[in-house]
Formats: C-alpha cells, structure tokens, sequence
C-alpha cells in the first residue's frame, strides 16, 4: 500500500468515526445553533487542538501508556463524564426555562478563551480516543513506516475533523436552523440534555 492510499484510508475511516453520534457533536452542534457561528468554530478549534494532541500521542507510542494505567484511564473517564454530565445539566435547565444555555458560567477566561476550552476539554477527557487513533494507526500504518508517515496520519486526522466540524458549525449556523431551534429549543436543549447524560454514563461505565 502506497503512503497516499494510506491516507486515503485513514481520511476515510477518521471521517466516519467522528461523523457518529457523541458528545463532541453534541457540544458543536448545541454551541452553533444556540450561541453564535464565530463561538462555534471556536469550539471547533479546541476540539481540533485536542484531536492534535491525541494522534500526536498516539503516533509516538504513548497511547498504550493511558491504557496501561488503570488509575490514570479511570480520571480521564471520570473528568470527561463529569464534563459532558456539567453540559447536560445545563442543556436540561435552559430546556426547563431557568436560564439561556452557556458552555461555562465563569468570567475568570474572557468568552472566546471558555468556547475553545469547552471543545478541547470535551475531546481531551475521552480516554478512548487515544485507544482509536492506536487502533486506527496501528492496522492501518506499516510498523516499519518513517516518521513523515506518522506525520501525515496526524495531519490527515486534523484536516478531516476541520472539514467535518467547520461543515458542522455552518450547517448549525445557518438563520434557518436558528428559527427552527428557536422555535423547538426547549425540545431540542432538554434531547441534547438527556443524550449527553447518556453518554456521560456510556462512558463510565464503558471499558
């Protein structure tokens, strides 16, 4: 397998996993159709930066090591359930009229600061996708490959999960799905809620 087919594949299989349901798309798709399309590619932004770091990890042989320690596996599942449950939470109270839906409620990080931080802590907190990129580069990508390869694996992880969320933020940041959401928000706030709780519990429970 040439090095162009082998990006070619893992575009592929990168772009269907990250097109699946779960908490990441939950925060774009909640933060670009209830705030506004400059703090949803923000939020793209720290989830791209997380992504960076994780294949980056991974592509240096320390995946295995998150997966190794049990204790250290166990606290990243628990800061990301405890993230994505702190989220739900919140969708469910704006869905009950307590109050608009924010990301963070805190003025410490100005607001662009607290929507990148948002994207990057819900991608950062998931152990399992340190496990997926070591899956995905350990089948897909020759043990004897040189570094460029591992770069391009990398690289090509980061662009697609740009295509995908930036085409995310602006399908959820068009004024017709505004109206729509302005319209349903209560609905659509407490759905989002209830599949962020479930997936924060998915998680924990999950190995």
């Amino acid at each position: 397998m040439s090095y162009l087919s082998i990006f070619a594949v893992i575009a592929a299989i990168h772009f269907l996993a990250i097109a699946s349901p779960g908490p990441t798309l939950m925060v774009v798709m909640s933060q670009a159709v209830a705030g506004s399309r400059r703090s949803g590619f923000l939020v793209v932004l720290g989830v791209v930066l997380a992504t960076l770091v994780w294949s980056s990890i991974t592509a240096a042989g320390l995946g295995g090591f998150v997966a190794q320690f049990s204790w250290l596996y166990l606290g990243l599942k628990i800061v990301g359930a405890a993230y994505l449950t702190w989220i739900g939470i919140g969708l469910l109270r704006s869905a009950a009229g307590r109050h608009r839906v924010e990301l963070h409620a805190d003025q410490v990080l100005p607001a662009d600061w607290r929507a990148v931080r948002a994207g990057f802590l819900t991608m950062i907190s998931n152990p399992k996708v340190a496990a997926y990129y070591a899956s995905l580069f350990g089948v897909v990508i020759p043990a004897d490959a040189p570094f460029p390869v591992f770069a391009g694996a990398i690289m090509t992880a980061v662009l697609v999960s740009v295509v995908w969320w930036g085409g995310v933020t602006l399908l959820f940041g068009l004024s017709q799905v505004r109206r729509i959401y302005t319209r349903l928000r209560r609905w659509m706030d407490a759905a989002m809620g209830v599949l962020l709780l479930a997936l924060a519990g998915r998680l924990l429970i999950t190995r």
